[in-house]
């Protein structure tokens, strides 16, 4: 896997830099675009189009109350909080990522089909198409690399088993991963998790 940020989106990530991981997630945005260019090449989407959503996807965060955002890592918080802090960090990322990819003069054509992405990365039921499921698929891979998985748990209660079945159980889950190649992938993570820290 190549741990670099492409030169024709660096001017993007550097806008966004200041808006990104905070949800005491240092490197989620980093390592979700890390995936994401993984998902584009096995699938063969739109790197134009995934990688600055998933550059993108969480600068809403910046945006909602630290409360509300660290509320979503509990097992305890209720499934109607969890929703309402997440559909505002996808209002508030589509307003300003609109914002920062004009500035950066992104590709015209691009910008609504990112913003789509952006609008309902969260929330939204089923695919709209593989690049929307590219970019979802990447972010949810956060969540099973080592450090991703290790931050969430930080972030949450409950133990590192708990963590892990949680994890284990969305792999098959109806509309969880858009590709089979990213279940695949989740599986192998999960394999290496379980190694390393239930051994």
């Amino acid at each position: 896997m190549r741990y670099v940020i492409d030169n024709e989106y660096v001017p993007l990530w550097k806008e966004a830099l200041p808006f990104q991981d905070k949800r005491n997630d240092k490197g989620h945005a980093f390592v979700v675009t890390i995936y994401a260019r993984l998902v584009c090449t096995v699938e063969r989407c739109n790197l134009n189009i995934v990688i600055p959503a998933a550059i993108l996807h969480d600068i809403g965060w910046s945006g909602v109350p630290l409360r509300d955002r660290m509320a979503i890592f509990r097992f305890d918080t209720s499934a109607e909080a969890k929703l309402k802090a997440r559909l505002a960090h996808q209002e508030k990322g589509v307003a300003l990522a609109n914002k920062l990819l004009r500035k950066v003069q992104y590709q015209k054509e691009a910008i609504p089909e990112v913003l789509d992405i952006i609008a309902q990365h969260d929330t939204r039921r089923g695919f709209v198409n593989d690049n929307e499921g590219a970019m979802r698929d990447a972010d949810k891979l956060w969540r099973y690399d080592e450090y991703g998985f290790l931050s969430d748990y930080l972030n949450g209660t409950g133990t590192i088993l708990d963590h892990i079945v949680d994890q284990e159980n969305n792999i098959e889950m109806k509309e969880f991963f858009c590709f089979d190649s990213s279940k695949e992938l989740a599986h192998r993570l999960t394999s290496r998790l379980r190694e390393r820290y239930l051994s």
